[in-house]
């Protein structure tokens, strides 16, 4: 009988041990017995909770400095509508720490991790519908993956992860360290003014961009650097620089790692007399084919060029998502590359499977939407599993 008595009393230690998730309200004023403040909602949250933030009426914000220290979710208890905090908004990574962020407005302020050095693992950051009147700053802790879907912010510096179908000035892909993530670096159909990378730590992919940097003076993507003997892809975007760039080139690569750099279905242009759609230095392997400039199509260091088209027409309209004239199927022909409707791709933003169109609007209708989709371009016959990744984000 004591056995009996033992194996009871350690089922009911396991069964009170598994603590499950709660959900924790937060409301104005602490109504119908919610938190006043999230700082007090994040004090008593267990890792796993989801803290639910009622937006304040009039979209007054929560006046209050946030230090998330623990894996949570913070949504809004309003569908598709932002609830406003004021105060800076600080995460202090750790590993296995997951944080989970949407619909937030920081609001005159930034989003950033805490310059924090820890071991054993990875911290990831999800951003989703969020807006930060300055910043989104994931750099300053190494060993961070930051996956940043429909937001809009001034800059993003981030060190890994997927940055999808946002309005955001500046991108910055800065190095990490050990341990390393397993994926590649993936920029998808962002508006912005810029894209720079520096990792030597991962391949990268720039996809379905719309890049101008008007009234900046720095060129539009700038490869600063590459992970050695990686393979990176720049594919589907619109790059454009203006006569403000002076002799920047539209797409800049430079550094002394080996690897290669695929180009291929953008719409280049670069402006200034002495600029160049592409310039690239010695080290890396660049390749670039199906390109189009409305003026000459000029690159320098390119080692393969491949029907790339000069002074051609087109309209692209990506609040419509309509285009016409000579970007359409006049991308790469092979099947890899084909448009959402199996044609050949169109070259620029609304090309390709991973078009413009997947994820603009940003809030279309108040659905739930893909976010990243990621499978093979062919299944051979004979082939009986297939390896697929998809993110997809509601409310």
């Amino acid at each position: 009988m004591k056995t009996k008595y033992l194996f009871y009393a350690l089922g009911c230690i396991m069964s009170f041990g598994q603590i499950k998730a709660a959900d924790l309200y937060v409301r104005d004023l602490g109504a119908g017995g919610a938190y006043s403040t999230i700082s007090a909602a994040i004090t008593a949250a267990n890792n796993g909770d989801r803290i639910i933030i009622k937006p304040k009426i009039g979209n007054v914000p929560y006046l209050e400095n946030l230090t998330i220290n623990k894996s949570l979710t913070f949504v809004s208890e309003t569908n598709f509508s932002k609830y406003n905090v004021q105060g800076n908004i600080t995460i202090v990574p750790a590993a296995g720490r997951v944080i989970n962020l949407h619909n937030m407005y920081a609001f005159q302020s930034s989003i950033s991790t805490t310059a924090t050095t820890f071991t054993g693992g990875r911290c990831t950051i999800n951003i989703v519908n969020c807006t930060a009147d300055s910043s989104f700053d994931f750099s300053t802790s190494k060993n961070v993956t930051a996956n940043v879907y429909g937001s809009t912010a001034n800059a993003l510096y981030f060190l890994h992860g997927k940055v999808v179908g946002n309005f955001i000035e500046t991108i910055r892909l800065n190095n990490d360290s050990a341990p390393l993530a397993t994926s590649d670096v993936y920029i998808i159909a962002n508006k912005t003014a810029g894209i720079g990378s520096s990792t030597t730590n991962y391949p990268i992919n720039i996809l379905n961009n719309d890049v101008s940097n008007a009234g900046f003076s720095y060129g539009p993507v700038d490869l600063a650097e590459i992970k050695a003997g990686s393979t990176n892809i720049v594919q589907n975007n619109r790059i454009l620089t203006t006569s403000v760039a002076g002799t920047y080139s539209a797409l800049r690569i430079y550094g002394s790692n080996t690897g290669i750099i695929n180009i291929s279905n953008n719409i280049i242009n670069a402006a200034g007399s002495n600029a160049t759609e592409i310039s690239a230095t010695v080290y890396p392997t660049v390749i670039a084919s199906y390109n189009l400039a409305t003026s000459t199509f000029s690159a320098t260091g390119v080692d393969i060029q491949n029907n790339n088209i000069s002074s051609a027409t087109y309209d692209l309209d990506l609040n419509l998502l309509i285009s016409s004239g000579a970007i359409i199927n006049a991308g790469v022909p092979d099947e890899e590359y084909q448009d959402l409707d199996l044609t050949r791709s169109d070259i620029g933003p609304l090309g390709g499977s991973n078009s413009w169109a997947n994820y603009w609007p940003s809030n279309a209708g108040n659905k739930p939407r893909v976010t990243f989709l990621n499978t093979p371009r062919r299944v051979y016959l004979g082939t009986t599993s297939i390896q697929a990744e998809a993110t997809g984000i509601s409310k």
